[in-house]
């Protein structure tokens, strides 16, 4: 068998991508994200697999697939990889960086490099300078670990003041030099030895990327020539977003292709098609209508890294005559993807000043930023009709210092999808309805106690094709065979015109 293909999440659930392609003496991993789905059935937040036990408790716990790739500092005495597929992994391809594509990469040996675009590789150095934490974080940079001396069981940091060594990358563009400065940049006391970004030609196969839409800037699909034909792997993708010339540039290019296997993603198969296409165009109108109609405080919440909602909010504030104010961290953010694209977002943005103690290296280096305004709680106590204030749930008790009651809370972002979430949603209730806030993108719905929230439409617009659209983009391409992937219900696939395969978890497809 000259490629096969192994799907070790997403074959059956809108968990984690990890998909693995052996092909004519090559191997590599199609992202290697976290499973929610998986992670949900024995974690939540103040229960979470134990970092002292370093890779121990993901693979006991079938939250990882058991190989040989990871990285050995992780790994305790009593971690059984008896039996673990030695697989070949000559890097691995990144689609884009959201938890579920690249949450456990970290996890994977550093001497693996990554394939990203700028901007995702911007975007993951800034979240791992933001404080994430534990071996499955260090995806650009961080400690190295080693077992406890005289328990091995048992994974530490050593106490030291080395560089945190760097992972190389392999970029699809290349680097300006204001990105080579950031990814060398610490915001700790310790420096980076930062990888190097290394050619395009490093690996000696040929592949190819495609930009396309998605909900987070950087998102990306890529094609690998193998001696079955051209794989194309499409991450996620939308055909609706302001960027949608994006998809279906890819899709002509892919079709040029003549691909053998299209391996696509397939989130919304489960979910209703009312209001599928819903542009980011429509938010923008629906939301700016709802801004234009308080004349106290707004409170915008959108995605972490929505930049695209961001971007939809910062012309609504000055449509609106208001100012958007962020949080440190968001600012950090703005700066890492000015590093690539050179658009200066902080213009015409304040940065909340919050009360805390101690600031993380993130947000101090986020007030360095140029022309930002920080922004004293009691500064928007005073004219809160001139703000919108980008707070999400976990930045609810911000309010409690602006000391403001009134105004509007616009909820830009996905619905609930687990009991997690649900609850998260009457707690969210309770704090909006603490402070006087109308809600406008949901409404909470049922008896006290057990309500839920019911999601209004126009306020959101999701980041995933809808099942037309896939169809459509499958039937555009023409591959021989299609491969659905992070997707719960397969069954909308067998529309496709052509053989339809259907991966096992862990099973090599040959292909």
């Amino acid at each position: 068998m000259a490629v096969t293909i192994t799907v070790f999440d997403g074959a059956d659930s809108i968990g984690g991508n990890k998909i693995h392609m052996d092909f004519d003496g090559h191997g590599l991993f199609f992202d290697f994200g976290q499973n929610y789905k998986k992670m949900g059935d024995f974690y939540q937040d103040f229960l979470q697999p134990r970092s002292s036990r370093g890779l121990h408790d993901f693979i006991e716990m079938g939250l990882l697939p058991k190989i040989a790739q990871y990285r050995q500092d992780a790994c305790p005495s009593d971690l059984d990889l008896e039996g673990a597929r030695d697989l070949r992994v000559d890097a691995l391809f990144i689609s884009h960086a959201h938890m579920d594509h690249i949450g456990h990469a970290g996890f994977l040996s550093m001497n693996i490099p990554f394939v990203a675009t700028p901007m995702t590789a911007a975007i993951m150095k800034a979240m791992k300078d933001c404080g994430q934490k534990g071996v499955e974080s260090d995806s650009v940079y961080g400690s190295v670990r080693k077992r406890m001396e005289g328990e091995g069981r048992v994974i530490c940091s050593p106490r030291t003041k080395d560089p945190y060594p760097g992972r190389d990358f392999v970029l699809t563009d290349g680097a300006s030099t204001e990105l080579e400065d950031f990814w060398r940049r610490s915001t700790t006391k310790r420096e980076i030895e930062a990888g190097e970004f290394l050619e395009k030609d490093f690996l000696d196969f040929e592949y190819r990327s495609f930009e396309v839409d998605h909900s987070i800037y950087g998102a990306t699909a890529y094609g690998v020539s193998t001696s079955s034909g051209w794989i194309i792997y499409t991450g996620d993708l939308r055909a609706h977003g302001r960027n949608r010339q994006k998809t279906w540039d890819f899709v002509r290019e892919a079709k040029g292709l003549e691909p053998e296997l299209l391996i696509i993603e397939g989130t919304r198969t489960t979910r209703s098609e009312e209001g599928a296409n819903l542009s980011e165009e429509t938010v923008k109108q629906t939301c700016l209508e709802a801004v234009r109609s308080e004349p106290k405080l707004v409170v915008a919440d959108f995605g972490p890294r929505n930049f695209e909602r961001l971007d939809t909010f910062m012309e609504i504030a000055e449509e609106t005559d208001r100012r958007l104010v962020v949080t440190k961290k968001d600012a950090y953010y703005l700066q890492s993807i000015q590093s690539v694209d050179g658009v200066d977002r902080m213009r015409g943005v304040s940065v909340y000043g919050a009360l805390k103690s101690t600031e993380s290296g993130a947000e101090e280096a986020a007030c360095d930023c140029l022309r930002a305004i920080i922004l004293d709680p009691k500064d928007i106590a005073q004219e809160p009709e001139r703000y919108i204030a980008c707070f999400s749930f976990y930045d609810m008790a911000n309010l409690l210092d602006i000391k403001h009651r009134g105004g509007t809370y616009v909820y830009s972002s996905s619905e609930a999808y687990s009991e997690e979430q649900v609850i998260d949603f009457r707690r969210l209730a309770n704090w909006l309805a603490l402070f006087d806030l109308r809600i406008k993108g949901f409404e909470m719905s049922g008896p006290e106690g057990i309500q839920q929230p019911v999601f209004q439409r126009g306020y959101h617009a999701s980041g995933h094709a809808c099942t037309d659209d896939l169809l459509q983009i499958i039937d555009d391409i023409s591959p021989k065979k299609v491969m659905p992937v992070h997707t719960e219900d397969t069954r909308p696939f067998s529309k496709a015109g052509c053989a339809v395969v259907l991966p096992r978890p862990g099973i090599p497809v040959p292909i």
